[in-house]
């Protein structure tokens, strides 16, 4: 057996080591194949779920604004029991009382009473109504709203700056909400021959895909318009929480047309829900137990 000095030894063992140090340990192209086939399942696993949850957050934040509105009107009510009711629209000119019992009576009724209509398009502005033919053909609650008070107060409050001066302005009649002002654009377009306005906030109102663009599917039952490829529009409204004035609070939605705040039966509501099952209803999942695509 050849023997080594100490010193030979460790120069052996340096050399020996020195030789696995430098061997180079490459990946085949099989392998990096494979990972990167891994990764791709993997992203395209998480990514949707993860879109997902974000939407979400987004639906919620959305929601949240509606409990706002509804805290802002509580609020009022704690002040004033009659605070709703100190609206120009039912206090002053020769029709006061008739309106103040159709607010009475839209109130306390289980469709709600209609704030404003909110209309989406994917392909183009959201727009603010005070009403519109296939949701609330004619109605005049937005006028409850007026240029101040509590109402206004509380749209402006619970971040609807925008849509308070466009029902303030187009319930004035004529030009007002034809041009941009401090809250909120005023777009020109065209339909045919005719020319229209599209009127929204320049604070961003919402902040959900939902809430900007609308379903992409789905739209006719939303509108209960047959044949409509482009528009969707939902109402906010308001009711006395479980339609009964003497609660001294109130509820807040966002439902389509035809749809009940609240049914007098079942209970259930028809708010819009997002296929996320986020409940645009201050009422709870309860309040949109009804609603239909």
């Amino acid at each position: 057996m050849q023997k080594f000095s100490a010193k030979n030894r460790k120069t052996a063992i340096f050399w020996h080591m020195k030789g696995k140090f430098h061997q180079k340990h490459g990946f085949t192209m099989i392998e990096i194949m494979v990972v990167i086939v891994v990764l791709g399942v993997i992203a395209g696993i998480g990514a949707p779920k993860l879109l997902g949850y974000t939407e979400r957050v987004k639906e919620k934040a959305d929601m949240m604004k509606l409990y706002y509105l509804r805290d802002a009107l509580n609020r009022a009510l704690i002040e004033s029991e009659v605070a709703l009711y100190q609206s120009d629209f039912v206090t002053k000119g020769d029709k006061a009382n008739d309106n103040l019992k159709k607010l009475k009576d839209k109130l306390k009724d289980q469709y709600g009473l209609d704030l404003f209509v909110y209309e989406l398009r994917p392909d183009f502005y959201t727009n603010i109504q005070e009403n519109h033919s296939t949701i609330n053909s004619g109605s005049e609650m937005s006028k409850i709203v007026g240029t101040s008070g509590v109402w206004y107060d509380a749209l402006r409050d619970a971040g609807f700056d925008g849509v308070a001066d466009i029902l303030a302005d187009r319930n004035k009649g004529g030009n007002n909400y034809k041009k941009d002002t401090d809250t909120y654009y005023s777009v020109e377009y065209k339909q045919g021959s005719a020319t229209y306005y599209r009127t929204y906030p320049k604070k961003q109102l919402f902040m959900s895909n939902l809430l900007n663009h609308g379903k992409g599917a789905g739209l006719d039952k939303i509108t209960k318009q047959k044949g409509n490829n482009t528009n969707y529009r939902l109402t906010l409204r308001v009711q006395w929480t479980g339609g009964n004035e003497s609660s001294h609070s109130v509820e807040v939605a966002l439902l389509p047309a035809q749809a009940k705040i609240r049914d007098n039966g079942t209970k259930k509501g028809g708010a819009l829900m997002s296929d996320n099952g986020v409940c645009f209803s201050t009422y709870g999942d309860i309040g949109c137990a009804a609603f239909e695509y």
